[in-house]
């Protein structure tokens, strides 16, 4: 299982048209995936830092389920194909 990669498609927080699109293995944590995504993805950081000292997180989005920064994406039932939406930490779902 370590070397099976799903699809994942995040969501940008501030950009509901944006949609990055990338291969992680389920047993990437939280916080790896979300370091990835401050990482530089060719065209520029897909998430640039929060304001005011507030941090990202991500959910599944079929089930709302925080996926904390130690959880794989595999405990949060993360499937390939799926959606994770990144959010500012303490929004909730976002309802659009």
């Amino acid at each position: 299982m370590n070397n099976q990669t799903i699809e994942v498609h995040f969501t940008h927080p501030r950009n509901t048209t944006l949609t990055l699109t990338a291969d992680i293995s389920p047993m990437c944590t939280g916080q790896e995936a979300l370091q990835g995504l401050m990482a530089d993805d060719g065209s520029g950081a897909f998430l640039d830092q929060p304001p005011n000292g507030q941090v990202y997180e991500l959910a599944a989005r079929k089930n709302n389920t925080a996926i904390t920064q130690n959880m794989t994406f595999a405990q949060a039932g993360v499937a390939d194909g799926d959606t994770v939406e990144v959010r500012l930490a303490g929004q909730g779902a976002t309802t659009r």
